[in-house]
């Protein structure tokens, strides 16, 4: 029954398609239009106009036909999704991955790059931020079908990871009297605390009525402070912890963008470079084939434990991160990634 509903859908998208032509103009915008609303709300035209990069007559012409069909509504503080809209937006993603061959395209992306799966969470969005968080919470979702009552779940750091724990929705799952243990798979690293593996861990539980633990320290130290710390009662329990990960949700870095970001000195930045590093993840620098180039002193998961996780979610977004995800996605093949339309697309090509 579901396969014949399916080939009826497709069906139906067949003759939309060509039946009315003009839809593949209007469906992106106002698929767009409803996907800003819902991660901006409340949001005025002057911001949509800006951030979509369409004349502002033509956010209003547009937003006037969602409103009038109560998709949308008009506040004093700006536009917001109605129920219906919400329900809407969630059916027009399911017609617009297929018009688009989004299903084809993460099944022929994953065998390339030869790992579990590949999720495009973001779909013809332009707003670098509005995709962030619509690939966070499609990463969220996923994140939610793994969820056992004994398990221990890792994160990073990142603006990526931030915004996978932020669309999290606490009523997705049923996990009170659970024994989940949400744990930081690194220490800190950067300036803003809301991206801390900290913070998010801390978040993380909270949705998840879930225990966590803390580790107060810097992610890049020197070797010798490394295992003195390892002798840390809690670190030792925390790191314990991260040695039996069932899930793990990390993001990609490009490897120049890391290096400058651990402040590691432009001797050494030019040194991985020369390397041909082309991504990082958890103070290892890989070259394009997986292979690692450079390695600093870090503190929190290491390769091997990484390398036999079963559950690890990447998430990542932008063109410019297109080689880093190629290089990661070679260390396990168990690694499930979430990533945008663009960069799948680019990912594709350069395979």
């Amino acid at each position: 029954m579901e396969a014949k509903r399916n080939d009826d859908q497709e069906n139906l998208i067949f003759v939309l398609k060509y039946a009315f032509p003009e839809m593949e103009e209007l469906l992106p915008l106002r698929f767009n239009l409803l996907n800003n609303i819902k991660f901006n709300q409340p949001v005025g035209r002057r911001m949509l106009s800006g951030t979509m990069g369409y004349t502002e007559r033509v956010v209003r012409r547009e937003c006037d036909i969602l409103k009038d069909n109560n998709l949308i509504d008009y506040y004093p503080d700006g536009m917001r999704l109605t129920q219906k809209g919400q329900e809407v937006l969630e059916a027009l993603t399911n017609v617009f991955y297929k018009i688009n061959g989004i299903n084809i395209l993460e099944q022929e992306l994953a065998k390339k790059l030869h790992i579990k799966r590949v999720i495009v969470g973001s779909v013809g969005i332009q707003d670098e931020q509005v995709s962030l968080n619509e690939i966070g919470y499609e990463a969220a979702k996923y994140l939610s079908t793994l969820i056992d009552p004994k398990m221990i779940i890792g994160l990073t750091g990142g603006s990526s990871i931030e915004k996978v724990i932020n669309g999290y929705k606490s009523d997705w799952v049923h996990t009170e009297g659970s024994e989940i243990m949400v744990v930081p798979a690194r220490g800190g690293l950067g300036n803003k605390s809301e991206y801390q593996a900290n913070t998010l861990a801390e978040k993380l539980a909270g949705k998840l009525g879930a225990q966590y633990q803390l580790l107060y320290t810097q992610d890049n130290l020197s070797r010798a402070t490394i295992e003195e710390l390892k002798n840390e009662p809690n670190i030792k329990r925390i790191l314990g912890n991260i040695a039996k990960l069932d899930v793990l949700l990390f993001g990609i870095g490009r490897a120049s963008v890391m290096a400058n970001r651990r402040v590691l000195e432009q001797e050494e930045i030019d040194d991985i470079l020369s390397k041909g590093a082309v991504a990082e993840s958890f103070g290892y620098y890989f070259n394009k084939d997986g292979e690692i180039v450079h390695e600093i002193s870090t503190i929190g998961i290491d390769l091997d434990i990484f390398k036999n996780l079963k559950n690890v979610i990447a998430v990542a977004g932008g063109v410019d991160k297109a080689d880093a995800i190629i290089a990661i996605s070679k260390v396990n093949p168990n690694l499930v990634l979430v990533t945008d339309e663009r960069t799948a697309k680019k990912i594709q090509e350069i395979l």
